[in-house]
């Protein structure tokens, strides 16, 4: 089904956008992308195990460490930052309609998610794991259930690197894989 929206999208016609972005807005989802290609990072290189194996370990003492300080969903919410980024930048309705679809999936997915997972594993270890965390990034931080020094330091050295490294290669080559530059 992603194969045909792809496809679907880049076989449509680009035109009659609704609106048109500026430099600056450009150059704040450059930056806006570097944080969702360091959530991503963070939830693929560090394993975290409510990606993996959550039913199984997340009872565990110790299991709530990383990038799960700051989101239960790292995956879901680079998908957000990157399909928002994305409709801003790409006001047609294709565009809008690619994104848009992506962006509805991410934001409405992270509850089944963790109704699968409350039933899975159990009430009572479930509130615990929702005392510890938050759905919604930086909330557990902002709120002082977590540490964002603990976070960061659980998170490690390859990330950012990883992160920084994929998002400079698709600033750099976007125009040449999908045809359209950052900056225009």
């Amino acid at each position: 089904m992603f194969a045909w929206l792809f496809i679907a999208f880049w076989r449509a016609e680009h035109s009659g956008a609704y609106f048109v972005t500026s430099f600056g807005v450009r150059a704040l989802s450059a930056v806006l992308l570097l944080a969702a290609f360091w959530l991503f990072s963070a939830a693929l290189i560090r394993k975290p195990p409510i990606l993996l194996t959550a039913e199984t370990v997340l009872c565990e003492q110790g299991s709530i460490f990383g990038v799960l300080r700051i989101t239960r969903h790292p995956f879901l919410w680079a998908l957000v930052l990157w399909a928002s980024v994305h409709i801003v930048n790409n006001a047609d309705p294709a565009g809008l309609a690619l994104f848009g679809y992506f962006l509805t999936l991410a934001l409405l997915g992270t509850w089944p998610i963790d109704k699968r997972r409350a039933r899975l594993i159990g009430d009572e270890c479930w509130r615990e794991i929702l005392r510890d965390t938050s759905n919604l990034p930086f909330a557990a931080i902002f709120s002082g259930r977590q540490s964002l020094f603990s976070a960061i330091k659980e998170i490690g050295w390859m990330v950012p690197i990883v992160a920084i490294a994929a998002w400079a290669f698709v600033l750099t080559f976007h125009e040449t894989f999908f045809g359209l530059p950052v900056f225009y």
